[in-house]
Order: C-alpha cells, then structure tokens, then sequence
C-alpha cells in the first residue's frame, strides 16, 4: 500500500531543486479523473521532455445496508500515484506520455445472513454464514501510457485533457468465508475471476487546469 507522504516528500525535493536552480519550467496541475480527483508537478528537463508525478484517488470509503437477516458491507479504496514521462513531439500542447502507476486500488465487499436468510456462495445457498470478497489489481505496478494537450491561456494557466490506459494485468479476488466449505469459496472466486477476466487495462481519463511557472 503507498504511503501518500511518499510523492508528498518527492514534490518538494523536485520544488526544493527548482527553487535552487530556477523555478521556471516547473508546473502545478489538479482536477478530476477516472481514477478520483488528481494533484502533479512537473519539472522540464529539456525542451520536449517533462518529468512528471501524480497522486490520484479518493478517500476511503464505506458503505453498510441492513437488512432483516442479511447485512452488506462495502470498502472502497481508490487510487495510486504515477511517475511519468512527457515527451512533446513538436513543442507544443500536444504530448505522450509513459511510465509506471503505482496502485493503491482495493475493494473489499463482506454479506452476512442470520435467521431464515440464505446468502449463496459457489453453488449452494448457506444461513447463519458470511463471506468477504476482496477486489485488486493484478500488478501493483503498472505501465501507463496517455496521450494529452494542454490549451494555454491567460498568464501561465493551461486547460489539461488525457485519455490512456493503466496496464492493470486483470483482477485478483480472494474469497473468505465463515460457515463455508472452503471448496465453494474456491468455486465462487474462480466465477469472479472468469467475469472479470476481460479486465486488463483500467481506462485512465483526467480533465483538469496546470500553472507552469
């Protein structure tokens, strides 16, 4: 799991570096994506290349219903943080973009039955039990690879789009269980699997505003 302060303690050192030499061609970005809200910095290493970060996500969320005999809980963790490289083939808002994503995606969901009701696992249906299902990316290390263009306006300020791809490799499931045989959480992670099996790269799209220096 990342360490926010991880890219927090990277941007300074990369604004602590511009500050020494000079802060021109440094740049400040937020907005939205579909990976949560977004924050990066940048760093112009030469003309047609910029270094970049990235952290991404949304906060940790939770989510319970309750039902009469049945109660579904759900963990929701999103994001992750990216190194990238941007490379602008011909100077300007055009760019492409690679490097490596580094996850912090991880979706746990749990269902409990008590009384007459029945929660079904594998294939068979089972009361007074519970299951916990967990959800995460198959490489936490991920290439990532996006096109963009920066639309400059004003002094400094630019309007940002990007469309790629994170390399996610599929999705790991991992099936736990009370009051189950363990060969029916076996069946139901393997039938997770095989419906999620079609997942390979997670959409990446950000929309958002950058300040170059």
């Amino acid at each position: 799991m990342f360490r926010p302060l991880t890219l927090s303690g990277a941007l300074l050192l990369l604004a602590g570096s511009a500050s020494a030499q000079d802060i021109d061609g440094a740049a400040v970005g937020f907005g939205i994506s579909t990976l949560g809200g977004y924050a990066s910095a940048s760093y112009e290493a030469m003309p047609t290349l910029r270094a970049r970060g990235l952290l991404t996500g949304i906060p940790g969320q939770s989510f319970s219903e309750e039902g009469d005999d049945v109660d579904y809980d759900i963990d929701l963790s999103v994001g992750g943080i990216a190194a990238l490289a941007d490379y602008y083939p011909n100077q300007t808002g055009l760019r492409l973009s690679g490097g490596l994503f580094f996850s912090n995606t991880d979706i746990v969901g749990a269902a409990r039955a008590t009384g007459a009701e029945t929660i079904e696992v594998g294939d068979n249906e089972y009361s007074n039990a519970s299951i916990e299902t967990e959800l995460t990316f198959e490489n936490n290390v991920a290439p990532m690879l996006a096109v963009g263009y920066e639309k400059r306006f004003g002094r400094g300020w630019a309007f940002d789009a990007e469309i790629g791809a994170i390399v996610v490799g599929g999705i790991n499931v991992d099936v736990d269980g009370e009051n189950v045989p363990m060969r029916d959480l076996e069946i139901e992670a393997q039938q997770l699997e095989d419906n999620l099996s079609a997942v390979k790269a997670y959409p990446w799209l950000a929309l958002g505003v950058s300040y170059r220096f």
